[in-house]
C-alpha cells in the first residue's frame, strides 16, 4: 500500500506536470513563433520606414543643393539666406531622421534580444522537463522492488533518527 501511495503521491504529480508542459509545447509553439515573426516583420517595416525618411532627406538636401548652384548672381543675397535656411532645415532633417532610424534600430535589437531571450529559456525550460522525465523513466525502469524497499528501510530508519 505504501508502493501505491509513493506513485500516486510522489511520481504522478510530475507525470502531470510533465503532460502539462508536453501539452503547453504542442498547442503554444505555433503561435508564439508566429507572434515572433510578426513582431520581426513589422521591426523591420519600421526600418524600412526609416531608412526611407533619410533617403528622401538627402534627396532633398541633394535637390537643394542643385538648386542653389543654378541661381544667379542677381540673387546672390536672396540666395545666400536660402542657402542658409535651406542648410539648417537639411541638416536637421536629415539628424531628425537618423535619430529616428538609430531610435528604431535601437528599440528593434531591444525587443529581438528579449524575444531571442525568452526563446532560450523556453528552450532550457522544455530541455529540463525532458531531462527530468528520462531520469524518471529511468529509475521506473531500472528500480527493482527490492532497491525500493531498501530506499524505503533506510529513509524510515532516517527519521526515526532525527526524531530521537
Amino acid at each position: 500500500m505504501e508502493h501505491v501511495n509513493l506513485i500516486t503521491g510522489i511520481l504522478l504529480p510530475y507525470f502531470n506536470f510533465a503532460l502539462f508542459l508536453g501539452l503547453c509545447v504542442y498547442f503554444f509553439r505555433k503561435p508564439l513563433t508566429a507572434m515572433a515573426q510578426n513582431r520581426r516583420k513589422e521591426f523591420e517595416r519600421a526600418i524600412q520606414e526609416a531608412t526611407k525618411v533619410k533617403d528622401e532627406a538627402l534627396r532633398k538636401n541633394q535637390e537643394l543643393m542643385q538648386r542653389l548652384r543654378q541661381l544667379g548672381d542677381e540673387v546672390d543675397a536672396i540666395k545666400k539666406g536660402a542657402a542658409q535656411a535651406a542648410e539648417k532645415d537639411a541638416q536637421r532633417m536629415v539628424a531628425d531622421a537618423e535619430n529616428l532610424a538609430r531610435n528604431l534600430i535601437e528599440d528593434a535589437r531591444r525587443m529581438a534580444d528579449a524575444e531571442v531571450d525568452r526563446a532560450k529559456n523556453a528552450l532550457k525550460a522544455e530541455i529540463v522537463n525532458q531531462v527530468r522525465e528520462a531520469v524518471v523513466n529511468k529509475i521506473k525502469h531500472d528500480l527493482k522492488p527490492a532497491d525500493h524497499a531498501a530506499m524505503i528501510q533506510k529513509k524510515v530508519g532516517n527519521l526515526g533518527v532525527l526524531t530521537v
